[in-house]
C-alpha cells in the first residue's frame, strides 16, 4: 500500500493510507490522534479526498453507490468515526469528543469545512441504508457540529425527500438532532438558524399524511419539547401575516394595472373607492379568520399599501409618491383605526417603517401630517406618542420632523381646555 494517496484518485487507497498513519495510535489516545492528521495534511491530499475523507469520520467506511458503508476489509471500522465513539455507553459523550476531533482539524486545514459540509449533505440522504442505532448517532454527531457552528442546518434539507418522510425516519432523525442542538442554543437561536439555511417548516419532515397541527403537537408534547410547538405557530403566523401582506399588495398592484390614465376624475375616484373597498373586507375577513384585533391588522395593512409602491430611482420623486399613495388609501387606515389602541400601534409601526426604510427616514414628518390631515391619527394620538409612546428606533431625529406639528397640536387642545 502507498502512504501517498496525493498523486492518485483512489478513495480506498486513501483511507488504507489513514489506517496505516493511526496503526500505532490508541483509540483512546484523541491528542495523538489529531497530531497525525495534522501532519499527515503535508503528504495526504485532504483537498481532493474531503468527501471521502468526512465518509471515514462519520461513518467509519466509505459510501459505495446505493449508501452502502463499506468498511476496510483488514482494519475494519475507522477507530475515531462517530460510528464507533458514539457506539458506547454515552452516545452524546462520543458525539461530542468525535466533534471535537473535527474541530480541531478543520481549524487546522480551513478548506476541510467546505468539504466535509458538502459531504454531509450525501450522508445524510442515505439513512434510509442505516440502522436505527447508526442514525441516532449520526443525528447526535450533526447536532454537535451544528451547536458549534461548523455546520448550518441546510443539510437537513435532503431528508424532506418522500422516500425518507414516509416512514417516519426524517422526523426521528430531526427530532435526536434537534434535541441536540437546543441543550446549547436557544429557541430563538434555532429560529434564525433555520431560516438562515431556507429549511423551511419543520412539518415538511413530517409523513405526508401527518403533516396537520394536530400530529405536530402530539409528536413534540410526546418528545418533551414543547418549544418546537411554539416555534410552529409562531411560524405559522408569520406565514399568514405575510400572506396577508402580500394579498393587499396584490389587489393594489393590480388595481393599478386597471387603472387608466385617461379617466376622468370621478371615475378614477369611484375606482379608487372600491379598491379601497376591496381592501377593507380582505382586512376584515382576514381579521375573522385569524381572530386578529385591529391594532394588530392595521400594521399590515400598511405594509401592503407601501409594498405596492413601484419606488422611482429618482429621489425627488419618492416624497410625491409616498404621499400619494397614502392619500389614495388612508379610508382604508381610517377604518382600521376606530380604537385609540389602533392609532398608536400604526404610529409606532409607521416610525419603524421610516427607520427600516432609508428612502422615507426624512419624510416621516410628512407621513404623519398626512395621517392626520386624513383622519386616520387624531391630535391625542399624536401627542401621545411625541410624550410617551414613540420607540428608541430614530426617535430624536423623528420628533425633531414633527417638533411643529406636535406644538400646533398642543396649543389647539390647551385652546379647548380654555374653551371648556
Amino acid at each position: 500500500r502507498d502512504a501517498k494517496a496525493k498523486a492518485k484518485y483512489e478513495p480506498e487507497v486513501f483511507r488504507d493510507s489513514i489506517f496505516q498513519l493511526i496503526e500505532d495510535v490508541d483509540p483512546t489516545d484523541y491528542t495523538k490522534f489529531s497530531s497525525v492528521l495534522d501532519t499527515a495534511g503535508n503528504t495526504l491530499d485532504y483537498r481532493r479526498y474531503g468527501d471521502s475523507f468526512f465518509e471515514l469520520f462519520v461513518t467509519g467506511g466509505l459510501i459505495a453507490p446505493g449508501g452502502i458503508i463499506n468498511d476496510d476489509e483488514e482494519y475494519g471500522k475507522f477507530p475515531f468515526s462517530l460510528f464507533v465513539l458514539a457506539a458506547g455507553d454515552d452516545p452524546l459523550a462520543g458525539a461530542q469528543r468525535w466533534g471535537g476531533l473535527i474541530l480541531k482539524l478543520t481549524r487546522r486545514y480551513k478548506y476541510l469545512e467546505r468539504a466535509f459540509a458538502e459531504s454531509s449533505a450525501h450522508i445524510l440522504k442515505n439513512i434510509h441504508r442505516y440502522t436505527e442505532a447508526e442514525n441516532k448517532m449520526l443525528a447526535l454527531g450533526v447536532g454537535v457540529l451544528v451547536s458549534e457552528g461548523f455546520l448550518t442546518l441546510e443539510p437537513l434539507k435532503g431528508l424532506q425527500d418522500d422516500h425518507l418522510t414516509k416512514d417516519g425516519l426524517a422526523l426521528r432523525f430531526l427530532t435526536d438532532m434537534l434535541r441536540v442542538y437546543l441543550k446549547e442554543n436557544n429557541i430563538n437561536q434555532l429560529h434564525k438558524a433555520l431560516v438562515k439555511a431556507k429549511v423551511g417548516d419543520l412539518i415538511e419532515f413530517f409523513p405526508t399524511n401527518k403533516r396537520d397541527e394536530d400530529c405536530f403537537a402530539r409528536h413534540f408534547e410526546a418528545e418533551d419539547m414543547p418549544v418546537l410547538i411554539e416555534l410552529h405557530a409562531a411560524t405559522l403566523a408569520a406565514a399568514q401575516r405575510n400572506a396577508f401582506v402580500d394579498d393587499i399588495s396584490s389587489i393594489l398592484r393590480q388595481a393599478r394595472e386597471e387603472e387608466s390614465d385617461d379617466d376622468e376624475e370621478e371615475d378614477r375616484d369611484e375606482f379608487i373607492q372600491a379598491t379601497n373597498l376591496q381592501v377593507a373586507k380582505a382586512a376584515k375577513a382576514a381579521m375573522r379568520t385569524h381572530k386578529w384585533e385591529q391594532h394588530k391588522t392595521v400594521s399590515l395593512v400598511w405594509d401592503g399599501i407601501m409594498n405596492a409602491v413601484t419606488w422611482s430611482f429618482k429621489a425627488e420623486q419618492i416624497e410625491a409618491q409616498l404621499l400619494r399613495q397614502i392619500q389614495r388609501h388612508s379610508p382604508v387606515l381610517e377604518l382600521l383605526t376606530t380604537e385609540p389602541k389602533s392609532e398608536i400601534a400604526l404610529l409606532k409601526h409607521v416610525q419603524l417603517y421610516a427607520h427600516n426604510e432609508p428612502r422615507v427616514t426624512k419624510y416621516f414628518g410628512r407621513i404623519v401630517l398626512e395621517l392626520y390631515n386624513t383622519d386616520v391619527l387624531s391630535d391625542s394620538a399624536i401627542i401621545f406618542w411625541a410624550t410617551k409612546g414613540a420607540k428608541p428606533e430614530g426617535k430624536s431625529g423623528f420628533l425633531k420632523q414633527t417638533e411643529a406639528l406636535i406644538k400646533k397640536l398642543e396649543a389647539l387642545e390647551d385652546e379647548s381646555e380654555d374653551d371648556e
